[in-house]
């Protein structure tokens, strides 16, 4: 018995962490965390990523050279704005990378500096960043949203439950004979 108890114990240990823990580690940029979501668009680090796959990035304060990172292209350069995943080949994070994706011959006339990149490559989904594109089409946001009206209005509310609930409680009878008798002490 003492053994299921200590294993109860640890699964709702488990299960606390699993609910903090896995939603901050992919917790993303845009709402104050560390990872990036990016659609890979283009051949150009074929074979490691491919066209339409999603790669989950993660900042960090520091990257190797070696390492795969979504930058974006420095302010005043051709493109400024625009995310790149390439590979670091050369430079530092003060003067500027150099890089250069798997699939090509020459680095990238871009230099960014640590500040531009997005993070570092963690992660490689093939083919969904093409799936999650179709889903932020017009036509599916407008489906969710019909959904969520459908839902909100044909749902309960909880506070309205609660109310029935109470309501309910208070008309109860009393069983047989076990009336006050009226004017009696």
């Amino acid at each position: 018995m003492l053994a299921v108890r200590q294993g109860f114990r640890y699964a709702r240990w488990m299960l606390l962490v699993a609910t903090f823990a896995l939603p901050a580690m992919f917790w993303p940029q845009s709402l104050g965390g560390a990872v990036a979501y990016v659609r890979v668009d283009g051949h150009s680090m074929d074979p490691t990523l491919h066209l339409g796959d999603l790669a989950v990035v993660r900042r960090q304060s520091s990257y190797r050279i070696g390492d795969a990172v979504a930058y974006r292209i420095p302010k005043g350069e051709f493109g400024a704005g625009a995310l790149v995943i390439h590979r670091l080949i050369g430079g530092n994070g003060t003067t500027g990378y150099v890089t250069k994706g798997d699939n090509k011959n020459l680095p990238d006339e871009w230099h960014p500096k640590t500040a531009d990149i997005v993070g570092r490559v963690r992660y490689d989904i093939p083919g969904v960043g093409t799936k999650l594109a179709t889903l932020t089409r017009p036509m599916y946001l407008g489906g969710l949203v019909a959904a969520l009206t459908v839902a909100v209005m044909v749902l309960p509310s909880p506070a309205a439950s609660s109310r029935r609930r109470t309501g309910r409680q208070r008309t109860r009878r009393r069983p047989p004979g076990r009336h006050a008798a009226i004017g009696a002490h």
